[in-house]
């Protein structure tokens, strides 16, 4: 097993056990939630299969659901995330990229990275929350819940970027 895998796999349970244990405590002003385990499904390498991605997506929220008690919640919104991620990325990237890489900041620049995660997290924020009313009786709530959640998530998710970026260089 390669090494960025071992990195990947470590990954993808850090992000579970710190979305399960920390995040999913904190409701800012009672309605942003930072879902920042979508990291994972970002900072897969390029090369993966479309395929791989969507399982993983899955398995990453079915993690989530399981702990957090949501029956399925996760799992639907990461599957979609996961399902967009391959489309976002050729959507954002130069087609000068190396055939394989990890999207970051460092590699494709902080403006790309804005708008590839962006893309990604808005679109899991709307399924999310759309799917966890069941409704759209309340939708200014359900908007502000989503603007609120993706800013915040967004925001950790730079810091994360920044930290990684910072580790890198040394």
């Amino acid at each position: 097993m390669s090494i960025k895998w071992i990195g990947q796999i470590l990954l993808f349970l850090s992000l579970i056990l710190l979305q399960v244990w920390i995040l999913n405590q904190i409701h800012l002003l009672g309605i942003a939630t930072p879902l920042v385990y979508l990291y994972f499904i970002l900072h897969l390498p390029s090369s993966t299969n479309r395929n791989l991605v969507i399982f993983l997506g899955f398995i990453l929220g079915l993690s989530i659901d399981f702990f957090s008690y949501t029956l399925g919640i996760h799992a639907i919104a990461s599957t979609i995330a996961g399902f967009s991620r391959d489309y976002s990325l050729k959507l954002f990237s130069s087609r000068d990229m190396p055939n394989e890489y990890i999207p970051s900041v460092r590699s494709l620049g902080f403006g790309v990275f804005l708008k590839y995660s962006g893309a990604i997290v808005l679109l899991h924020h709307i399924a999310y929350f759309v799917v966890e009313s069941l409704s759209l009786f309340d939708p200014l709530n359900i908007l502000m819940r989503i603007v609120g959640s993706f800013f915040l998530t967004m925001a950790v998710i730079l810091a994360f970027e920044g930290i990684n970026s910072d580790i890198l260089k040394k």
